[in-house]
């Protein structure tokens, strides 16, 4: 008997949604259906749910943009990966002060390029956006957000996530006028429309919005963007929030130990929203302590011993498990375990890179 066994559909996608990225990006040209359906939000959220432990890390330098995948070991150079920035000239040293990565959501990662100089003179624009799939190789330049004022001194917070009931993936950008002092502004870029919309911010904000001094780096968990308020700022002991899921921002009191600092961070692990409180002891090492937001309040869930070998944890890893830190000596980033509590290093030297990015892999299309 020699006819061909059909499978049902069911089954075949059952199979598929199994499969990594790269044998996806393969499929596409064997079945044009199959290249539909893997642009189906259905087909997507359903890769990302059963690959989401498969978490892997990604390395960035904000001045010499290059990346480098941990579970790979690959090196990515920018201008291989955003041609349509490099036909445009945008590489010039003399004209880029640095690359912002605003963060990473379903396999995407957003970065922001915040340019010495207008882009185009008389636009006051100072920023472009750009989308990256790294799994699947594609680009999306992000059409530029209208500008409120002509400002030449404006401070810029962007941020990037999706509502997780639809995962439909956006942009929030918020504009602060430091020369005209205009209310502050925000707006959001959402792919499927490809367009920006207005954003009202609640009166009660405006005032404490318009006076923060806040750490330019976004942090995405469970739908909601989170910006720590720097240490020093009048009002020092909060943070400002974009959810998502209603398009409004709201203020949130930090953990009572965080001081704001730099090293501090927010992220998810085990479906928890997780804040990563840094401090010093008298013989200046690091200790840690992690807090789990609970109703809107923190909860110390997590206090660790000074780490003597590490100078400070840039991400959770493995569900918990492990740490991404910088080594107290070398300038290498480790490892830690908290189980075994041992250090290995992850040959990554702190010279090329100084942003550490958990992402998982996922087929996600940033074209339709």
């Amino acid at each position: 008997m020699g006819g061909r066994t059909e499978l049902a559909e069911d089954l075949v996608e059952n199979i598929l949604v199994r499969l990594p990225v790269k044998s996806l990006m393969r499929f596409k040209c064997v079945d044009r259906s199959w290249n539909v359906l893997f642009k189906t939000p259905t087909f997507v959220n359903n890769h990302l749910q059963i690959h989401r432990n498969q978490d892997n890390i990604m390395f960035s330098h904000r001045y010499f943009f290059r990346w480098v995948d941990l579970n790979k070991f690959l090196m990515l150079d920018s201008r291989d990966m955003f041609p349509e920035f490099n036909s445009e000239g945008l590489y010039d040293d003399d004209k880029i002060h640095l690359y912002n990565t605003q963060g990473h959501c379903n396999g995407v990662f957003c970065i922001c390029v915040l340019f010495k100089h207008e882009i185009f003179p008389g636009e006051g624009r100072y920023h472009k956006s750009i989308l990256w799939n790294p799994a699947t190789r594609e680009v999306k330049v992000v059409p530029p957000p209208p500008m409120p004022s002509r400002s030449h001194h404006y401070t810029l917070l962007s941020g990037f996530g999706a509502d997780p009931n639809s995962n439909d993936l956006n942009v929030v950008n918020l504009i602060i006028d430091n020369e005209n002092n205009h209310p502050p502004h925000a707006v959001l870029y959402n792919l499927i429309t490809n367009s920006w919309t207005l954003i009202t911010i609640d009166p009660v904000l405006v005032d404490t919005i318009s006076n923060l001094s806040l750490n330019y780096r976004g942090f995405l968990a469970k739908g909601i963007c989170y910006w720590i308020i720097s240490h020093g700022c009048f009002d020092d002991e909060n943070i400002l929030c974009f959810d998502f899921r209603n398009n409004q921002f709201h203020i949130l009191q930090r953990p009572p130990t965080s001081k704001g600092n730099q090293s501090d961070f927010i992220t998810e692990v085990n479906d928890s929203t997780a804040y990563v409180v840094h401090y010093y002891g008298k013989e200046n090492y690091c200790k840690v302590e992690i807090w789990i937001l609970e109703q809107d309040r923190w909860t110390k869930k997590h206090t660790f011993p000074p780490f003597e070998a590490l100078d400070g944890l840039y991400n959770i890893w493995k569900g918990g498990a492990e740490f991404i830190g910088l080594a107290a000596a070398g300038g290498q980033f480790h490892s830690f375990n908290s189980d075994s509590q041992l250090v290995r290093s992850l040959g990554v030297s702190s010279l090329m890179t100084d942003v550490v990015l958990k992402y998982v892999e996922s087929i996600t299309s940033l074209s339709f």
